[in-house]
């Protein structure tokens, strides 16, 4: 057991995880790394609404689906180094959401109420880091996703939503933070 451990400690060590002329190496030794000289996978269509936890991979990849798939820039651009850690497989660089601040507006300061994931750090509970079916890489559509969280007979129920069924919980509501804890616009 011993020899195959230093075996595969050294060919990742020497060949690295991100050239083309190391993938041969690295896919016969790992399972699931990704070909850097093909396009990104993308999400089949009944996976992209699916929650994926942090760390986890999605369990269905497929090469071309129907559904347009909207890529995270650096995902799409090849450039895992802007938010993993290229000598650690997956590790990001930075944690959440101090690594999306790099790019995307800090809401910590915006407003004085933050709604749960923002004020939390969990970007990921509601946007894709790489890839998604749905606009702003949400990981399931607007309303859908709302009330993922929010108990949906709670909130049809309540006097203020009595005629919200076909309005998208955004246009009252901003997803991010507000002056009240409703989030009201």
């Amino acid at each position: 057991m011993l020899p195959f451990l230093m075996l595969v400690f050294l060919v990742g060590y020497f060949s690295g995880c991100s050239t083309p002329k190391n993938y041969k190496i690295l896919s016969f030794f790992f399972d699931g790394v990704p070909n850097p000289v093909s396009e990104p996978a993308v999400l089949a269509a009944d996976t992209v609404d699916q929650p994926v936890a942090a760390g986890e991979s999605p369990q269905v990849l497929v090469q071309n689906t129907a559904t347009k798939i909207q890529p995270h820039p650096p995902y799409h651009d090849r450039q895992c180094g802007s938010c993993h850690d290229q000598s650690v497989m997956g590790k990001l660089l930075k944690p959440l959401p101090e690594l999306c601040y790099q790019c995307h507006e800090d809401f910590d300061t915006k407003y004085k109420a933050l709604h749960g994931p923002v004020g939390g750090g969990q970007c990921n509970m509601c946007h894709s880091p790489h890839m998604s079916a749905n606009q702003h890489l949400l990981t399931r559509t607007e309303k859908a996703l709302c009330l993922y969280c929010h108990d949906p007979i709670t909130v049809l129920n309540d006097s203020y939503h009595a005629d919200a069924n076909d309005i998208d919980c955004i246009v009252c509501h901003n997803p991010h933070g507000g002056e009240n804890r409703n989030l009201l616009r």
